[in-house]
């Protein structure tokens, strides 16, 4: 009853601030808005008409690109490179505390980058913003992005409709992540397509209704077991598509649809036991680039006033990337006719991941990758291994669309082809030197101590609702590193590392979903705080425990 009345109370005000709108004299065309939707873990073929109706009738007045795909196997690489439009080898981010260089980004075919493209719509008077704490984490440091931590998404953009300033909004729908846990309303019968009496398969199915992380091999999963996992999952996109429904009433009520470029994508997609797991790269722990986890829908909305710069375009075949997503935002931004998502050319992809991605077990030393490149319909998946290539496979995707049957063995002509690029790529990819960087603005500072948390404690999620901050004793000039380990061992286990300038680091606020899905399966959390590069200079351990 409360969702109905707050939902409509912000319809009224959108409503209210349309008709505001359309006769303000201050408008200026080329200052239009942007909001970049993701849906977390969500790949192109689950997108359906049963699955997400009104996703699907809103594109029905939108862009939909039918070949897009992602540059990595996990969140913040792909995030990233949305926000940038540098793809995964030039980002050099691949682990836990990986960011984007503090000053400027790296170069890209050989040229000095210019700015990040959210600090020049900045610069030039847009807010850009996200509103989720967990983009405070490293991984989104210096993109331009200011996170505005605790606010809501629908009452956020009723907040922009009245001031009539514009803006750039990434907002990241997270339900659709492991543990896959529907509303009610929304969960399919799955035990029915389980085998009767099979009460090992319903204890499978359980854990990832259950569990945020399923790496490989902690359950046995077994074939007749992928249609309940897919049910499960596809079940949390119908919750999506609803929300979205929501979502879309308040867009056009409130006259955002003619002032305001909405992208909607997916950050990565979903293994389905294809290649016998559950999840994606953090998730499962042996990540990889095969179509479910990259090929990913991307949908478009122009003002109709700015259809002009992509007359008679409807749904798009052509490859698109990542990579091409903000590069077309500050193209339509600019009011120039040609965006990289749709000059319709043919243009080979290529892809980069660690096999944990945020999981990795040594985030400074990353020894395992996985990259791929896709031309001219074949796709090479090489590994890494300590820099050097131990692994290739080969797939024809027309005639093998589910990359089953490996043909490297009889086409070696292709596989030194496709390999020849991406064996450049990888040599040529950021590294980041966290270490060696912080190291030398550590100096000769003392070892931090402790002041919040002081010691060992256990916490509700009452106790951190509103926000956390830790804090600690030490130069305030200084560069931190805070290292934790959470999880109680076994199957959920992270550990790595956060970055930090001056005496603390604030966390904002999180909903009691986030608490349940991803911090409540861990149990515990051990920190330790000091100066990076300095073996010397580390605060005492302090455990958090996590309590219902």
């Amino acid at each position: 009853m409360y969702r109905r009345w707050f939902f409509a109370s912000l319809l009224g005000l959108a409503a209210m601030a349309a008709a505001a709108t359309a006769w303000w004299p201050g408008g200026d065309a080329r200052r239009l808005n942007v909001i970049l939707l993701t849906v977390e873990s969500t790949r192109a073929d689950m997108v359906r008409p049963d699955t997400a109706p009104n996703l699907l009738r809103a594109a029905e007045s939108g862009l939909h690109f039918r070949n897009h795909r992602a540059v990595s196997a996990w969140t913040a690489p792909n995030a990233v490179s949305l926000l940038t439009g540098l793809d995964a080898f030039a980002l050099g981010i691949h682990a836990a505390g990986d960011s984007l260089p503090r000053i400027a980004l790296p170069p890209v075919d050989g040229k000095a980058a210019e700015d990040p493209p959210l600090r020049k719509l900045s610069e030039r008077g847009w807010r850009v913003a996200g509103l989720q704490a967990f983009m405070l984490i490293d991984q989104f440091n210096n993109t331009g992005l200011t996170v505005e931590s605790g606010g809501e998404f629908l009452p956020w953009l009723a907040g922009r409709v009245v001031d009539r300033k514009p803006f750039f909004l990434w907002h990241h729908y997270l339900e659709t992540h492991l543990p896959y846990g529907p509303a009610p309303e929304f969960m399919p019968d799955w035990r029915a397509l389980l085998p009767p009496g099979d009460t090992a398969a319903r204890q499978r199915i359980e854990t990832i209704m259950r569990q945020p992380a399923v790496p490989a091999g902690s359950v046995a999963f077994k074939p007749t077991d992928r249609d309940a996992v897919v049910a499960v999952h596809e079940a949390t996109l119908r919750q999506f598509d609803a929300w979205f429904g929501r979502f879309w009433d308040f867009f056009q009520a409130s006259g955002l649809r003619d002032t305001t470029i909405l992208v909607v994508t997916a950050d990565h997609g979903e293994e389905h036991l294809e290649r016998g797991d559950v999840g994606h790269a953090s998730t499962t722990h042996r990540g990889h680039l095969y179509e479910e986890i990259v090929r990913l829908p991307l949908f478009v909305w122009l003002p109709p006033d700015e259809k002009r710069l992509e007359r008679g375009l409807r749904s798009i075949q052509a490859p698109t990337h990542h990579s091409d997503v903000m590069p077309s935002i500050m193209a339509w931004l600019e009011q120039r006719r040609s965006a990289p998502l749709t000059r319709l050319a043919e243009k080979p992809w290529q892809a980069i991941t660690s096999l944990a991605g945020f999981a990795e077990p040594d985030p400074l030393h990353v020894r395992e990758f996985v990259a791929a490149r896709l031309e001219a319909g074949w796709k090479l998946h090489r590994r890494y291994r300590d820099e050097k290539p131990v692994e290739n496979r080969l797939y024809h995707l027309a005639t093998d669309p589910g990359e089953t049957t490996d043909r490297a063995a009889e086409r070696p002509d292709l596989v030194e082809k496709l390999a020849k690029p991406l064996d450049a790529a990888f040599a040529n990819r950021r590294q980041v030197r966290r270490e060696a960087e912080a190291a030398a603005l550590s100096g000769n500072a003392a070892a931090p101590a402790w002041i919040f948390p002081a010691g060992n404690r256990a916490v509700r999620f009452a106790d951190i609702r509103d926000g956390i901050t830790l804090r600690w004793s030490g130069d305030p000039a200084a560069r931190y590193v805070i290292e934790y380990q959470a999880g109680e061992g076994g199957a959920l286990r992270l550990q790595g590392r956060l970055e930090a300038q001056g005496l603390e680091k604030a966390f904002g606020r999180i909903d009691a979903t986030y608490w349940r899905d991803y911090v409540l399966p861990y149990g515990r959390l051990r920190m330790r705080v000091g100066l990076p590069g300095r073996d010397d200079a580390w605060s005492e351990w302090v455990e958090v425990r996590a309590l219902p």
